[in-house]
């Protein structure tokens, strides 16, 4: 097992991101009010986590589904970090260290509510058995998207170009 070591910046970004990204659009009243957590309602006590102070409305997190988040957030970038810049990721080969990070980063998508993977490029759901690769854009709206993608479509995508 690693320990990843966050900076205080790095921390903060990942507040930011859990606050701003992950909070569901529509709320019930006990969670605008703060007074419950924005993801499973549960009554928020003394361990719930303050979610973006800058915001008006009090929105509060329990500290089982804010530490799911956060952590699915970590998993991915330290997958899409080694991806970046393993050689035998860049060159399409399997990795061991990247398949492990990538099995890590899959354990946190149920706790983190998130839907199952799909490939960015062809849409269909990934596969345990296929190369898989963690993708980074920017939508037309200047958005940050995080996903995956299979490795043979990102291929193919770029003999196209």
């Amino acid at each position: 097992m690693t320990t990843t070591v966050r900076t205080a910046e790095e921390l903060a970004r990942l507040h930011r991101l859990v606050s701003w990204h992950d909070v569901p659009l529509n709320l019930p009243s006990a969670a605008l009010a703060g007074e419950a957590c924005v993801w499973c309602t549960s009554p928020a006590d003394a361990t719930a986590v303050e979610l973006e102070p800058s915001n008006p409305l009090p929105r509060r997190g329990c500290l089982l589904c804010y530490a799911a988040r956060v952590a699915w957030y970590v998993s991915w970038y330290d997958w899409h970090g080694h991806f970046e810049s393993c050689t035998h990721c860049q060159q399409r080969k399997t990795c061991y260290i990247g398949h492990g990070r990538r099995l890590l980063h899959e354990q946190t998508i149920g706790p983190a509510d998130r839907s199952k993977p799909k490939c960015a490029v062809c849409p269909a759901l990934v596969l345990p058995t296929e190369l898989v690769a963690p993708l980074y854009w920017v939508g037309a709206t200047h958005q940050i998207r995080l996903g995956y993608a299979h490795v043979r479509c990102l291929t193919e995508k770029a003999r196209v170009r």
